[in-house]
């Protein structure tokens, strides 16, 4: 029996989005063109909100240097703010941000995660000590905890079966394409406020340009926070089944699936975990490694280092389309595989980092690794999708945040380290290096052992038998 399931499991498709056929039938009533419009509009509205979030948070890293100037900050210590700070508190509030989003609306709930972290933002402009500005990344992180579960659990809401994986493919495009111009941007602010201080109004002069930056980023939290919570959603999802029977969904109904399941979701996640780690290490302290290496001005690695992650984005984005396309008349092909392709090839140009004679050549390596990494990270949300059950699904995509915000807590640390036992001007650069290697070989292996597991969870989650379901 065990065989004859594994058998039917390894034939099932992974991938909906991708082989789902076009659908029977006149589309429904409710498709008009005014809830076509409104649905697009709710997923700018969305997009436009998650940029602001990830420039937020990669602000923390352009303004590294500019922070050990001003108030004298360690490596470590910046490792702690962008890692510890942002990761450990996010980590803890995911979880409960997508109970409360369930239970009292996701809008509102999203639109008071916005509220949060715009607060922290500015509360940080007038920090002038570790302890305050570690708090004020404390409220960042809390804000955006629920930012990535909400957001796809907001999508099914605004467009339906049939537009849902278009919807999804292109939220996370474009918000992987914008969050690389708004680190350009962030970057672009940067060098602008240090080079034209005589631009700025008389009341602002006093201030550091680090605390103008941030400033200018909270500023938009009000406005966004009217966009969200007016945001129309033209679908209602029903009720989990466990709603129907009229008691509440039991907390401990996710135990049982992760139990039956741990290799499948150890592989998966494992992976996720591992290259976020590597790709974290680029992000965090190329605006510290670069200067040191490179003798160039901080204020221009945001436009560098965001120009990278532009190009990364935009390759890594079309890869996987091509790639699922081309190697449809390969026995076996599927969208896990297509990750794996991509995960292994990303070590590749991580390794020659350390080799660098000049801030383009890792400006390139960089987006080299980084287009493989977001090629193989474009797959998963809908390997993701496959493998949870759907009363299941917003706990398993919390898990997704959980292992980022874990990763974001280790890598910046793990680099700080090392750069501290290293030195030279070069240490942070082979700190990056000794990091992102092993860490993206830990998840090609992981990806590699993910394929027969998934299929055997993926034919549980479908199975119309009782018995046989997670």
């Amino acid at each position: 029996m065990t065989s004859g399931i594994k058998s039917i499991a390894t034939r099932l498709p992974l991938a909906p989005a991708q082989t789902e056929g076009p659908a029977i039938g006149p589309p429904p009533a409710s498709e008009s063109r005014g809830t076509v419009m409104l649905a697009w509009y709710g997923l700018g509205v969305l997009m436009m909100t998650s940029l602001l979030g990830v420039v937020v948070r990669q602000m923390l890293s352009l303004i590294a240097p500019s922070l050990q100037t001003s108030l004298g900050f360690t490596d470590l210590q910046l490792g702690m703010l962008q890692g510890l700070g942002m990761a450990v508190f996010a980590c803890a509030a995911s979880y409960p941000m997508g109970w409360f989003a369930d239970r009292f609306g996701r809008r509102l709930i999203l639109s008071i995660g916005v509220a949060i972290w715009s607060a922290a933002a500015f509360f940080c402009v007038f920090q002038d000590s570790f302890g305050g500005l570690f708090l004020g990344t404390v409220g960042i992180a809390i804000g955006e905890a629920g930012l990535a579960p909400i957001v796809y659990a907001l999508i099914p809401d605004l467009f339906p079966e049939r537009k849902r994986h278009i919807a999804n493919l292109i939220f996370y495009g474009g918000t992987l394409f914008g969050a690389g111009l708004g680190v350009a941007l962030g970057g672009a602010m940067l060098e602008w406020l240090a080079t034209s201080p005589g631009s700025l109004p008389s009341g602002l002069k006093s201030f550091d340009n680090w605390r103008i930056a941030m400033m200018a980023l909270a500023l938009p939290g009000p406005l966004f926070f009217l966009l969200v919570a007016t945001m129309p959603l033209l679908n209602r999802a029903p009720p989990a089944p466990a709603m129907r029977a009229g008691g509440s969904e039991p907390i401990h109904a996710f135990l049982p699936y992760a139990r039956a399941h741990a290799r499948t979701l150890s592989c998966i996640f494992g992976s996720i975990f591992a290259m976020a780690v590597a790709m974290t290490a680029v992000l965090s302290w190329f605006p510290l490694a670069l200067p040191r290496a490179f003798g160039i001005k901080p204020a221009t690695v945001g436009v560098g280092l965001g120009t990278a992650v532009t190009v990364a984005t935009l390759i890594g984005v079309l890869l996987p389309g091509i790639t699922l396309k081309l190697g449809g008349r390969i026995p076996d092909w599927s969208p896990l595989r297509a990750a794996s392709l991509f995960i292994w090839i990303a070590p590749l140009p991580a390794a020659f980092l350390p080799l660098a004679t000049s801030s383009f050549q890792a400006y390139s390596i960089a987006a080299l690794q980084g287009a493989m990494g977001i090629a193989g990270s474009a797959l998963m949300p809908g390997i993701i999708q496959d493998l949870a059950p759907e009363h299941l699904r917003s706990r398993v995509l919390a898990l997704l945040g959980i292992v980022n915000a874990l990763a974001l807590a280790v890598s910046p640390l793990a680099v700080g380290t090392v750069s501290g036992l290293i030195g030279g001007p070069r240490g942070m650069l082979y700190s990056i290096a000794i990091v992102s290697v092993p860490s993206l070989i830990l998840a090609a292996i992981l990806i590699s052992r993910a394929p027969r597991h998934f299929a055997v969870t993926a034919w549980a989650v479908r199975s119309p038998f009782p018995g046989d379901q997670a």
